[in-house]
């Protein structure tokens, strides 16, 4: 009985240790993407990191399809404004190659008072392809500030 319990911990365990993996793989190609936001700029972050066949969803706006059509989005964009953002978690498929991350976001940009910001939550649907994770959906929508003691 000792020896199938055994047996069956490590079992566990290694599943477990398996589907972990692609999903932390997947949370640091979020995170890399992130830093690529910071590091050089938006536009050339979601250029990099989305898929030929993705998918935006806007706040407030109309859904729109395709790496093109992306690119010309985001060539408006705001002179000096900063997107930023925390991945939390992330759930994978078991082949490794398909899921999703959440987290939080902060926009930062000028206005005519001067600088504000706004924050918010995101979810984006991930898919690994031999060049690694790019993401196919992004979905975003505004929320509070965090509270100062988070």
């Amino acid at each position: 009985m000792k020896k199938v319990l055994a047996t069956l911990v490590a079992s566990i365990a290694l599943i477990s240790n398996a589907l972990a993996a692609p999903v932390d793989d997947m949370l640091d190609a979020d995170r890399d993407f992130a830093a690529l936001a910071k590091a050089e700029n938006v536009p050339a972050a979601f250029a990099a990191y989305a898929a030929d066949d993705v998918r935006m969803f806007p706040e407030g706006g109309a859904s729109y399809q395709g790496l093109d059509k992306l690119i010309e989005r985001f060539s408006a964009w705001p002179e000096g404004a900063t997107l930023s953002w925390t991945p939390v978690d992330g759930v994978a498929a078991s082949s490794g190659d398909f899921g999703y991350t959440w987290g939080t976001y902060v926009f930062t940009a000028q206005d005519e008072d001067g600088e504000t910001s706004s924050y918010g939550k995101y979810v984006s649907i991930w898919r690994k392809d031999s060049s690694g994770w790019k993401f196919i959906v992004d979905i975003g929508n505004s929320g509070p500030a965090p509270k100062k003691d988070d």
